[in-house]
């Protein structure tokens, strides 16, 4: 059984899946002796599976935006020449490797257990100033996305980001109450949600809205559609890329740009011939998503929406 590290509060999701799929890689391009790219490191729990793993030859690459991530990712893993931590977003990938010169690279995405400090605001469980920035650096918080966003702006948001259903009654009721004076914390913010939602349905709703927040304040969409073309160009040919994600926003997109790689030909049917010569550039590792199993979910519940997928580059 392979053990996960006692520094995080966040337990890694599907370790074993993830190992499995990044061991499948081309006999080539073999990523426990060459480059390993941790997109998103998080508390370093993958990291920490991986670097176990790892050759004396091979190299760790962990990303993060949140520099208090980084910090705990450096003391679960401690101080190892093998590793290299970067304070930037995996869409920023070929800043820092060449294209097609990475092996395996891993994106778990979403929210960290350890992220939820109560003054960070990222819950609705805490009272706290409307900030949700994983990046302190970034300007655009939380606050100035309820108090200054137009009205159809928020609607979109919510829909969109958090598919909530009660939308257009909770984005006009936040630039109505936001009238009488700026809606500064998260207990302000909860509050006026729920004020305008059915009681069985107020905690799915304020879960959806944070989230909308929070993905809307990190750009977090546009990282994702930037980041996985990226990875996808910095991997090597025989390379692996594996993905986790927690909502349907996140696993769309990747799985739609996992088929757009594996697709070969794309000419009209009419046509009796290929003439475009286009090849596939993918092999899909896993054509039906993995989920994490009941037991792994009865220990750490919030593996519960998790979904794996994974493709493999080809030459």
């Amino acid at each position: 059984m392979i053990s996960t590290p006692q520094f995080s509060q966040h337990r890694p999701i599907m370790v074993e899946q993830v190992m499995e799929l990044l061991s499948g890689a081309d006999p080539t391009c073999e990523p426990f002796n060459h480059i390993i790219v941790d997109g998103t490191v998080g508390g370093g729990g993958h990291s920490s599976i991986i670097l176990k793993a790892l050759s004396n030859q091979g190299r760790l690459y962990c990303f993060d935006r949140d520099p208090q991530a980084l910090d705990l990712s450096r003391t679960v893993l401690g101080d190892d020449p093998r590793i290299h931590f970067i304070h930037d977003s995996y869409s920023a990938i070929l800043k820092y490797l060449d294209p097609e010169s990475v092996c395996g690279i891993l994106l778990d995405l979403g929210l960290s257990t350890d992220q939820l400090l109560p003054e960070r605001g990222f819950s609705y469980m805490h009272d706290a100033p409307l900030d949700m920035r994983f990046d302190p650096r970034s300007k655009l918080t939380a606050y100035d996305v309820v108090n200054h966003y137009k009205v159809e702006k928020l609607r979109e948001i919510f829909f969109h980001y958090g598919e909530e259903p009660f939308s257009p009654r909770i984005a006009r009721r936040i630039a109505n109450l936001r009238l009488q004076g700026a809606l500064r914390t998260t207990s302000q913010l909860a509050e006026t949600v729920a004020g305008v939602v059915p009681e069985r349905f107020r905690m799915k709703t304020l879960a959806r809205i944070f989230q909308a927040l929070r993905i809307e304040v990190n750009g977090e969409i546009d990282h994702l559609e930037r980041g996985i073309e990226a990875c996808w160009q910095a991997l090597k040919p025989g390379g692996v890329f594996a993905a986790l994600s927690f909502q349907s926003l996140e696993d769309r997109r990747l799985k739609h740009f996992f088929a757009a790689q594996a697709k070969g030909c794309i000419c009209p049917p009419r046509l009796p011939v290929c003439a475009c010569g286009r090849k596939p550039t993918a092999k899909i590792l896993t054509p039906s998503i993995l989920r994490p199993s009941p037991k792994e979910i009865r220990i750490n519940p919030q593996a519960r929406s998790s979904k794996l997928r994974a493709a493999r580059k080809l030459g």
